[in-house]
Protein backbone atom coordinates (compact mmCIF):
# COMPACT_ATOMS: atom_id res chain seq x y z
CA UNK A 1 0.00 0.00 0.00
CA UNK A 2 2.57 2.70 0.84
CA UNK A 3 5.08 1.49 -2.40
CA UNK A 4 1.49 3.08 -4.45
CA UNK A 5 1.05 5.97 -2.47
CA UNK A 6 3.64 7.90 -3.74
CA UNK A 7 3.08 7.38 -7.25
CA UNK A 8 -0.39 8.38 -7.04
CA UNK A 9 0.43 11.44 -5.25
CA UNK A 10 2.86 12.20 -7.96
CA UNK A 11 0.22 11.65 -10.66
CA UNK A 12 -2.38 13.19 -9.18
CA UNK A 13 0.50 16.86 -8.62
CA UNK A 14 0.86 16.73 -12.04
CA UNK A 15 -2.58 16.60 -12.99
CA UNK A 16 -3.53 19.36 -11.06
CA UNK A 17 -0.57 21.33 -12.15
CA UNK A 18 -1.47 21.40 -15.23
CA UNK A 19 -4.97 21.41 -15.13
CA UNK A 20 -4.11 24.94 -13.68
CA UNK A 21 -1.77 25.90 -16.22
CA UNK A 22 -4.19 25.34 -18.58
CA UNK A 23 -6.61 27.44 -16.79
CA UNK A 24 -3.82 30.19 -16.28
CA UNK A 25 -3.53 29.83 -20.05
CA UNK A 26 -6.97 30.26 -20.80
CA UNK A 27 -7.82 33.39 -18.38
CA UNK A 28 -4.70 35.36 -19.90
CA UNK A 29 -4.93 34.99 -23.47
CA UNK A 30 -3.34 38.26 -24.78
CA UNK A 31 -5.40 40.82 -27.00
CA UNK A 32 -3.21 41.05 -30.17
CA UNK A 33 -3.09 42.89 -33.03
CA UNK A 34 -4.60 40.19 -36.02
CA UNK A 35 -4.51 42.78 -39.35
CA UNK A 36 -5.28 46.52 -41.20
CA UNK A 37 -6.44 47.13 -44.02
CA UNK A 38 -3.76 47.56 -47.36
CA UNK A 39 -3.81 50.86 -49.21
CA UNK A 40 -2.79 50.05 -52.59
CA UNK A 41 -4.54 52.50 -54.34
CA UNK A 42 -2.56 56.21 -54.57
CA UNK A 43 -3.80 59.91 -53.04
CA UNK A 44 -3.40 63.34 -53.47
CA UNK A 45 -3.17 66.21 -51.17
CA UNK A 46 -6.82 66.64 -49.65
CA UNK A 47 -8.33 62.80 -49.89
CA UNK A 48 -9.34 61.00 -47.51
CA UNK A 49 -7.85 57.96 -46.18
CA UNK A 50 -9.92 55.02 -44.26
CA UNK A 51 -7.96 52.25 -41.81
CA UNK A 52 -9.39 49.67 -40.55
CA UNK A 53 -7.43 47.95 -37.62
CA UNK A 54 -9.10 44.65 -36.65
CA UNK A 55 -8.00 43.51 -32.81
CA UNK A 56 -8.83 40.41 -30.97
CA UNK A 57 -9.65 41.38 -27.45
CA UNK A 58 -10.55 37.77 -25.37
CA UNK A 59 -13.55 39.17 -23.33
CA UNK A 60 -11.24 42.78 -22.61
CA UNK A 61 -12.34 46.04 -24.50
CA UNK A 62 -10.24 48.41 -25.70
CA UNK A 63 -9.86 51.17 -23.30
CA UNK A 64 -11.63 54.39 -24.83
CA UNK A 65 -8.45 56.46 -23.54
CA UNK A 66 -5.91 54.63 -25.69
CA UNK A 67 -8.19 55.61 -28.92
CA UNK A 68 -6.40 58.66 -31.11
CA UNK A 69 -8.62 61.58 -31.03
CA UNK A 70 -9.66 63.78 -33.83
CA UNK A 71 -6.85 66.49 -35.03
CA UNK A 72 -3.55 67.19 -36.68
CA UNK A 73 -1.11 64.25 -36.09
CA UNK A 74 1.91 65.17 -38.21
CA UNK A 75 2.35 68.26 -40.62
CA UNK A 76 0.66 66.26 -43.26
CA UNK A 77 -1.99 64.69 -41.74
CA UNK A 78 -5.37 64.86 -39.30
CA UNK A 79 -7.69 62.45 -38.21
CA UNK A 80 -11.52 63.34 -38.63
CA UNK A 81 -12.95 60.46 -37.22
CA UNK A 82 -12.64 57.45 -35.00
CA UNK A 83 -15.05 54.55 -34.83
CA UNK A 84 -15.22 51.28 -33.06
CA UNK A 85 -17.33 47.76 -33.77
CA UNK A 86 -17.13 45.05 -32.11
CA UNK A 87 -18.15 41.20 -32.49
CA UNK A 88 -16.91 38.28 -31.90
CA UNK A 89 -14.02 38.60 -29.61
CA UNK A 90 -12.81 41.40 -32.30
CA UNK A 91 -12.62 44.94 -32.34
CA UNK A 92 -12.40 46.98 -35.59
CA UNK A 93 -11.14 50.28 -34.86
CA UNK A 94 -11.97 52.52 -38.20
CA UNK A 95 -9.92 56.11 -38.52
CA UNK A 96 -10.55 58.49 -41.24
CA UNK A 97 -7.66 60.76 -41.91
CA UNK A 98 -7.53 63.62 -44.43
CA UNK A 99 -3.60 64.07 -45.88
CA UNK A 100 -2.27 67.15 -47.06
CA UNK A 101 0.84 65.85 -48.25
CA UNK A 102 1.95 67.94 -51.58
CA UNK A 103 4.35 65.91 -54.01
CA UNK A 104 6.09 66.50 -57.05
CA UNK A 105 6.33 63.42 -57.74
CA UNK A 106 5.45 59.80 -56.86
CA UNK A 107 6.53 59.34 -52.82
CA UNK A 108 5.43 57.18 -50.05
CA UNK A 109 4.87 58.18 -46.74
CA UNK A 110 3.30 56.53 -43.30
CA UNK A 111 1.03 57.16 -40.93
CA UNK A 112 2.22 56.85 -37.51
CA UNK A 113 1.79 53.31 -35.63
CA UNK A 114 -0.74 53.19 -33.28
CA UNK A 115 -0.53 51.62 -29.27
CA UNK A 116 -4.08 50.71 -28.37
CA UNK A 117 -4.62 49.40 -24.06
CA UNK A 118 -7.00 46.45 -24.12
CA UNK A 119 -8.13 46.03 -20.45
CA UNK A 120 -9.96 42.85 -18.93
CA UNK A 121 -10.58 41.61 -15.47
CA UNK A 122 -6.60 39.81 -15.34
CA UNK A 123 -5.33 43.36 -16.59
CA UNK A 124 -4.38 45.06 -19.41
CA UNK A 125 -2.51 44.63 -22.64
CA UNK A 126 -1.12 46.49 -24.92
CA UNK A 127 -1.18 45.97 -28.85
CA UNK A 128 0.78 47.43 -31.15
CA UNK A 129 -0.52 48.50 -34.30
CA UNK A 130 2.49 49.01 -37.33
CA UNK A 131 2.53 52.05 -39.14
CA UNK A 132 0.46 52.13 -42.70
CA UNK A 133 2.41 52.95 -45.71
CA UNK A 134 -0.02 55.01 -48.09
CA UNK A 135 1.59 56.40 -51.72
CA UNK A 136 0.90 60.00 -53.00
CA UNK A 137 1.19 61.14 -56.71
CA UNK A 138 1.20 64.81 -57.27
CA UNK A 139 -1.72 67.40 -58.33
CA UNK A 140 0.80 69.00 -60.64
CA UNK A 141 1.91 66.55 -63.52
CA UNK A 142 5.36 65.75 -63.31
CA UNK A 143 7.89 67.80 -65.29
CA UNK A 144 6.06 70.83 -65.24
CA UNK A 145 8.10 73.34 -63.50
CA UNK A 146 6.48 75.59 -60.16
CA UNK A 147 6.47 78.66 -63.06
CA UNK A 148 4.50 77.51 -65.49
CA UNK A 149 1.60 76.26 -63.15
CA UNK A 150 -1.30 77.71 -64.20
CA UNK A 151 -4.41 78.45 -61.84
CA UNK A 152 -7.95 77.27 -63.14
CA UNK A 153 -10.20 80.01 -64.02
CA UNK A 154 -12.86 80.87 -61.41
CA UNK A 155 -15.98 79.62 -63.35
CA UNK A 156 -18.28 81.98 -63.72
CA UNK A 157 -21.41 82.35 -61.53
CA UNK A 158 -24.49 80.22 -63.15
CA UNK A 159 -27.17 82.44 -65.26
CA UNK A 160 -30.76 82.62 -63.65
CA UNK A 161 -33.55 83.46 -65.52
CA UNK A 162 -35.29 87.07 -63.32
CA UNK A 163 -38.42 86.42 -65.19
CA UNK A 164 -40.46 84.01 -63.33
CA UNK A 165 -39.14 85.91 -60.07
CA UNK A 166 -40.09 89.68 -60.92
CA UNK A 167 -44.09 89.49 -61.02
CA UNK A 168 -43.30 88.45 -57.48
CA UNK A 169 -40.63 90.81 -56.51
CA UNK A 170 -43.22 93.99 -58.40
CA UNK A 171 -45.77 92.48 -55.94
CA UNK A 172 -43.76 92.63 -53.16
CA UNK A 173 -42.49 96.26 -53.78
CA UNK A 174 -45.98 97.38 -54.28
CA UNK A 175 -47.44 95.90 -51.16
CA UNK A 176 -44.56 97.20 -48.82
CA UNK A 177 -44.77 100.45 -50.67
CA UNK A 178 -48.67 100.65 -49.96
CA UNK A 179 -47.86 99.39 -46.32
CA UNK A 180 -45.26 102.31 -45.77
CA UNK A 181 -47.65 104.78 -46.65
CA UNK A 182 -50.45 103.71 -44.66
CA UNK A 183 -48.24 103.83 -41.48
CA UNK A 184 -47.03 107.26 -42.70
CA UNK A 185 -50.45 108.42 -42.94
CA UNK A 186 -51.46 106.79 -39.84
CA UNK A 187 -49.20 108.67 -37.79
CA UNK A 188 -49.70 112.10 -39.73
CA UNK A 189 -46.41 112.43 -41.49
CA UNK A 190 -48.12 113.16 -44.49
CA UNK A 191 -48.98 116.76 -45.19
CA UNK A 192 -50.26 116.57 -48.25
CA UNK A 193 -52.99 113.81 -47.47
CA UNK A 194 -53.38 114.54 -43.46
CA UNK A 195 -55.07 117.99 -43.78
CA UNK A 196 -54.72 120.68 -41.17
CA UNK A 197 -53.01 120.17 -38.01
CA UNK A 198 -53.51 122.74 -35.49
CA UNK A 199 -52.00 121.23 -32.46
CA UNK A 200 -49.05 120.07 -34.32
CA UNK A 201 -48.73 123.69 -35.46
CA UNK A 202 -49.13 124.69 -31.81
CA UNK A 203 -46.46 122.35 -30.53
CA UNK A 204 -43.73 123.65 -32.85
CA UNK A 205 -44.94 126.96 -31.72
CA UNK A 206 -44.48 126.21 -28.04
CA UNK A 207 -41.45 124.98 -28.51
CA UNK A 208 -40.28 128.08 -29.71
CA UNK A 209 -41.17 129.74 -26.02
CA UNK A 210 -39.07 127.63 -24.26
CA UNK A 211 -36.51 130.04 -23.47
CA UNK A 212 -38.70 133.26 -22.88
CA UNK A 213 -39.52 134.32 -19.11
CA UNK A 214 -43.22 133.80 -18.30
CA UNK A 215 -44.26 132.15 -21.15
CA UNK A 216 -47.63 130.76 -19.53
CA UNK A 217 -49.73 133.49 -21.17
CA UNK A 218 -48.72 132.98 -24.34
CA UNK A 219 -49.16 129.21 -24.45
CA UNK A 220 -52.55 129.03 -23.21
CA UNK A 221 -53.22 132.09 -26.10
CA UNK A 222 -51.37 129.35 -28.75
CA UNK A 223 -53.59 126.16 -26.79
CA UNK A 224 -56.58 128.60 -27.51
CA UNK A 225 -56.22 128.80 -30.88
CA UNK A 226 -55.43 125.24 -31.33
CA UNK A 227 -58.93 124.19 -30.00
CA UNK A 228 -60.78 126.79 -31.94
CA UNK A 229 -59.61 125.77 -35.57
CA UNK A 230 -60.06 122.56 -34.51
CA UNK A 231 -64.15 123.22 -33.60
CA UNK A 232 -64.41 126.00 -36.17
CA UNK A 233 -65.33 128.28 -33.69
CA UNK A 234 -64.51 129.51 -30.15
CA UNK A 235 -64.50 126.91 -27.99
CA UNK A 236 -65.17 128.04 -24.07
CA UNK A 237 -65.23 126.15 -20.55
CA UNK A 238 -69.15 125.91 -21.11
CA UNK A 239 -68.77 124.44 -24.57
CA UNK A 240 -66.01 121.36 -23.73
CA UNK A 241 -68.15 118.68 -23.73
CA UNK A 242 -70.10 119.74 -27.15
CA UNK A 243 -66.51 120.22 -28.54
CA UNK A 244 -65.78 116.45 -27.37
CA UNK A 245 -69.19 115.52 -28.41
CA UNK A 246 -68.17 116.45 -32.09
CA UNK A 247 -64.72 115.38 -31.66
CA UNK A 248 -64.58 112.38 -29.91
CA UNK A 249 -61.25 111.44 -30.57
CA UNK A 250 -60.00 113.83 -27.60
CA UNK A 251 -62.03 112.48 -25.17
CA UNK A 252 -59.51 110.92 -23.19
CA UNK A 253 -58.32 114.54 -22.91
CA UNK A 254 -61.81 115.65 -20.62
CA UNK A 255 -59.88 116.50 -17.94
CA UNK A 256 -57.18 117.96 -19.12
CA UNK A 257 -58.94 119.96 -21.00
CA UNK A 258 -61.07 120.88 -18.09
CA UNK A 259 -58.02 121.53 -16.34
CA UNK A 260 -56.47 123.66 -18.79
CA UNK A 261 -59.33 126.22 -19.22
CA UNK A 262 -59.27 126.50 -14.81
CA UNK A 263 -55.72 127.25 -15.14
CA UNK A 264 -56.43 129.81 -18.53
CA UNK A 265 -59.18 131.36 -16.36
CA UNK A 266 -57.12 131.62 -13.39
CA UNK A 267 -54.36 133.58 -15.44
CA UNK A 268 -55.80 135.54 -17.24
CA UNK A 269 -59.06 137.14 -15.23
CA UNK A 270 -57.69 135.99 -11.51
CA UNK A 271 -54.11 137.06 -12.05
CA UNK A 272 -52.93 134.14 -10.94
CA UNK A 273 -49.33 132.30 -10.95
CA UNK A 274 -47.38 131.53 -14.31
CA UNK A 275 -45.71 128.85 -12.83
CA UNK A 276 -46.11 125.21 -14.47
CA UNK A 277 -48.75 126.41 -17.17
CA UNK A 278 -46.26 126.65 -20.08
CA UNK A 279 -45.53 122.56 -19.41
CA UNK A 280 -48.87 121.66 -18.62
CA UNK A 281 -50.02 123.51 -21.71
CA UNK A 282 -46.78 121.76 -24.19
CA UNK A 283 -47.91 118.45 -22.32
CA UNK A 284 -51.59 118.86 -23.28
CA UNK A 285 -50.73 120.20 -26.99
CA UNK A 286 -48.05 116.97 -27.59
CA UNK A 287 -51.34 114.37 -26.03
CA UNK A 288 -53.88 116.38 -28.67
CA UNK A 289 -51.28 116.05 -31.46
CA UNK A 290 -51.38 112.39 -31.52
CA UNK A 291 -54.62 112.07 -31.19
CA UNK A 292 -55.10 114.40 -34.05
CA UNK A 293 -53.06 112.60 -36.00
CA UNK A 294 -55.20 109.39 -35.85
CA UNK A 295 -57.62 111.50 -36.43
CA UNK A 296 -56.55 112.64 -39.88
Amino acid sequence: MRKLTLPLASLLAVVVTFAWVLRANDRTVPARFESQDGHTATHTMGDLITRDVVVSIHGGQIDPASLPVPGPITEWAEIRKVETDSADDRTRVRITYQVFYGVRGPETAELPPLRLRVTDAGGSTLVEVPALPVSFMPLIPPGIPDEKVTIRATRPAERRPFAPYGRWLSLGVGLGAVAGFYLLWLRGLLPLFSGPLPFRRACRELQQLVNQPSPGRAACLILHRALNETAGAAVFANGLEAFLTRHPEFADLRELLDKFFALSRQLFFAEGSDDGVYAFCLKLARQARRLERRRS
